[in-house]
């Protein structure tokens, strides 16, 4: 995976969620929002990357939403973005 594609997922995710962690995000919604199409492997695999890293976690089979770790990772990404 590369670090790009993982971001953009978090991004995503975070940003579905009002940038508030534990909210779920259905894995359609982040495909769309991807631009990808229904039931993409990448989002899954994208999602189980950052599970790994503890900055998502998942929901139930439909659903993940990003843990305290991932809105701050978020936080930053966009701080850095932004300079």
């Amino acid at each position: 995976m590369s670090r790009r594609d993982l971001l953009h997922v978090l991004t995503a995710l975070a940003e579905l969620a009002g940038n508030a962690p534990g909210v779920p995000v259905a894995v359609a919604d982040l495909d769309e929002r991807l631009g990808r199409g229904r039931a993409d492997l990448r989002t899954t695999l994208n999602l189980a990357s950052l599970a790994a890293e503890g900055l998502v976690e998942q929901v139930d089979a439909a659903s993940w939403s990003a843990t305290p770790a991932g809105i701050a990772r978020h936080g930053e990404d966009e701080d850095y973005a932004n300079r």
